[in-house]
């Protein structure tokens, strides 16, 4: 298999994808520091761990699985890579050069574990120690939602400007590992988000960006992804193509449900997609600009009615499947529950929370079986066994961290699909 990367639809078939499973990190939240690092409430770490091991499991019977943890570790065994790292550690603790031998001595893997469940502050004045921050770089509780902090676009990466700074590192970790690790060879950066001086006027992540096919996105204009962002991005993409690219922006209302645009829109088949209907198609339809990017470096702009009718525009007609079902009640509570939030490793094979029980019947009405992944990690039942698949993972608990198994998987080889 070639170590290249490559991501041309959101449906291919998955070769490779990297997830973190939730450790340590997220026990080192607690009730009054929990919105500070993007959470409602605390979350019990044996519960989203064992929901977690479901899906991993689940995803080694498809494809090839890395842990990031694992990846950074191997990045950070090469000793300029690690002086690098340390760098970049140093200059996000602000003072952090005079910590650096500390982190010098210790091991790739301890230094890997170090970034993700925080670096505490030394209460080494009296300033800090009256002080209640107790960390000088915060956990990071929000990794295993590692769509966000890094994108495969074709075999290119686009690697987050994250709107909060307490993700930050988790972008880092992620330019590294595409940077240095041999597994994942690409053909460099579209943008590093990394790099950008202010991230409050150019933010991007993940979950607001759709691979629908090779030469067209679906980006969404987000609380956590400004339009600044998607300008560089079709900026840096007019240098790089060699024929005409689409990208679809959408305008999302900043609020917590709507984060990111994939809780609100999924494509998970060729001629199908998983929505929020009041916000697609509904009374409260988004706005969406269809961006034209050619070669030359010339961009033409134009208003859609709604994301189906502009797709419909370049030849991808998808038929709608309504989170939650007709009832506006109900298609409320499951979008809230991450109910649009798929994540496909096939053409009509796909995974989303088991507790979305009217977005599941709705899928079934579509001609999509529904099973739960216990009977196939089990022996029980094969998913060769079908054609039209949705698969459900215990995951309640998991989405009230604020997203769906899409937000939890970064692929990062697909099969190109034949359309």
């Amino acid at each position: 298999m070639s170590d290249r990367v490559l991501i041309t639809s959101e449906i291919g078939k998955l070769e490779k994808v990297i997830i973190h499973t939730p450790g340590f990190e997220v026990e080192q939240m607690t009730p009054k520091s929990a919105a500070q690092v993007l959470y409602n409430d605390i979350l019990p770490l044996p519960v989203i761990a064992e929901d977690h091991r479901e899906l991993k499991d689940l995803l080694k019977l498809i494809t090839n699985v890395y842990e990031v943890k694992d990846l950074l570790t191997d990045v950070l065994s090469n000793d300029s890579v690690k002086s690098e790292f340390l760098d970049t550690i140093c200059t996000l603790l602000g003072n952090g050069q005079n910590r650096r031998s500390e982190f010098e001595s210790i091991s790739p893997a301890e230094l890997a574990n170090l970034v993700i469940v925080g670096i505490k502050e030394k209460k080494d004045t009296l300033t800090k120690y009256l002080s209640e921050n107790i960390f000088a770089l915060p956990p990071l509780p929000n990794l295993y939602f590692m769509r966000d902090s890094a994108i495969v676009v074709g075999d290119k990466i686009v690697t987050g400007s994250m709107a909060n700074r307490v993700r930050a590192m988790e972008a880092v970790i992620m330019k590294f590992i595409f940077k240095y690790h041999t597994n994942f060879k690409s053909e460099g950066f579209i943008i590093d988000g990394t790099t950008f001086e202010d991230s409050q006027e150019a933010t991007i992540e993940g979950g607001d960006l759709l691979v629908l096919r090779d030469d067209v996105l679906a980006i969404g204009i987000s609380e956590r992804t400004t339009p600044q962002s998607i300008d560089i991005i079709c900026a840096n993409l007019t240098k790089q193509i060699n024929k005409p690219m689409i990208i679809f922006a959408v305008v999302l209302p900043k609020e917590r449900a709507t984060i990111h645009l994939d809780m609100v829109f999924t494509m998970v088949d060729k001629n199908r997609c998983v929505i929020h209907h009041p916000y697609v198609l509904g009374k409260k339809t988004l706005s969406v600009v269809k961006i034209t990017l050619q070669p030359n470096g010339k961009k033409v702009f134009e208003d859609m009615p709604d994301i189906i009718s502009g797709l419909k525009t370049v030849g991808i007609e998808l038929e709608p499947i309504i989170c939650g079902g007709k009832e506006q009640l109900y298609q409320e509570r499951e979008q809230w529950l991450s109910g649009t939030n798929f994540f496909a490793f096939e053409p009509g094979k796909f995974i989303g929370y088991d507790c979305n029980s009217r977005t599941l019947d709705e899928i079934n009405k579509a001609g999509y079986s529904v099973k739960h992944a216990k009977d196939f990690i089990s022996g029980k039942d094969k998913i060769s066994n079908y054609d039209k698949l949705v698969i459900g993972i215990d995951g309640a608990e998991l989405a009230r961290g604020g997203g769906g198994v899409r937000c939890m998987t970064m692929p990062i080889k697909r099969k190109p699909v034949k359309w």
